[in-house]
């Protein structure tokens, strides 16, 4: 099937740039005409816009791995207008070290992110997640190293379910985490939240079919004083070093962790040195 090589909106995109050369900042706001981006067909200085992507990138339902990795100078994402992507591969917007902003609202048919989404991006502040009503699956290593990012809106999380591993690990600067919306979360990995120094309270009342969490589970947050396990009453299985090195922790209410009691399947054992 023949595919166009570069349709007019994909120069619209171009244009919108504030400095297309170094790439500060690109809105797909009008997608809706946008169906083949070739990045063969783009001058060399857009290239970088999709560094590793194939040569024909479908927006309008999957883009594969390495979608705007290491794109160093791009400050702010607009994606208001990819309403038909339901997939991303690995390593979305990795090590873009001085994105601030980022438009999700768009994005209600998004399902699955692969791994290393947004990892390593160290301007990033903050995160407005109330538009991925659908996504369901995110990969290892998603905000993991954004050392500046201080909040992140979980409300539309609602279908949420499974999260790999380092999910906000070494986000040092993370204060707190509102689960109230992730209803439907079961299965998180290895190090979700470790090292995040200046987390003080986690409310875990929304996390009710959480079942399933990995080892090094708030590993090393020294600032955390209270955890609330209360509607932890799905949870049946936490990994080794759930909580080890939590210097400051003064409350622990483990009244909802009927199945963990059940499951005795919590592990303390010694971090590696």
């Amino acid at each position: 099937m023949n595919r166009p090589a570069l349709c007019s909106k994909v120069a619209d995109v171009g244009a919108a740039a504030a400095e297309v050369g170094s790439a500060r900042l690109l809105t797909f706001a009008n997608d809706a005409e946008v169906e083949y981006l070739r990045s063969d067909q783009l001058a060399p200085d857009h290239r970088r816009l999709l560094y590793g992507c194939s040569s024909s990138l479908a927006l309008d339902n999957k883009v594969g791995d390495d979608w705007l990795r290491g794109c160093t100078s791009l400050t702010a994402l607009d994606c208001s207008g990819l309403v038909r992507l339901s997939t991303v591969g690995d390593c979305w917007l990795c090590d873009c070290t001085s994105l601030t902003a980022v438009d999700y609202t768009g994005l209600t048919q998004l399902a699955a992110v692969g791994g290393s989404w947004l990892r390593g991006c160290t301007s990033l502040t903050a995160l407005d997640c109330t538009g991925l009503t659908q996504l369901a699956t995110v990969g290892a290593s998603w905000l993991s190293g954004c050392a500046r990012l201080t909040a992140l809106d979980c409300t539309g999380l609602t279908q949420l379910a499974t999260v790999g591993a380092s999910w906000l690990s070494g986000c040092t600067s993370l204060t707190a985490l509102d689960c109230t919306g992730l209803t439907q979360l079961a299965t998180v990995g290895d190090a979700w939240l470790s090292g995040c120094t200046s987390l003080t309270a986690l409310d875990c009342t929304g996390l009710t079919q959480l079942a399933t969490v990995g080892n090094y589970w708030l590993y090393g947050c020294t600032s955390l004083t209270a955890l609330d396990c209360t509607g932890l009453t799905q949870l049946a299985r936490v990994g080794n070093c759930w909580l080890q090195g939590c210097t400051s922790l003064t409350a622990l209410d483990c009244t909802g962790l009927t199945q963990l009691a059940k499951a005795v399947t919590v592990g303390f054992a010694a971090a590696p040195v």
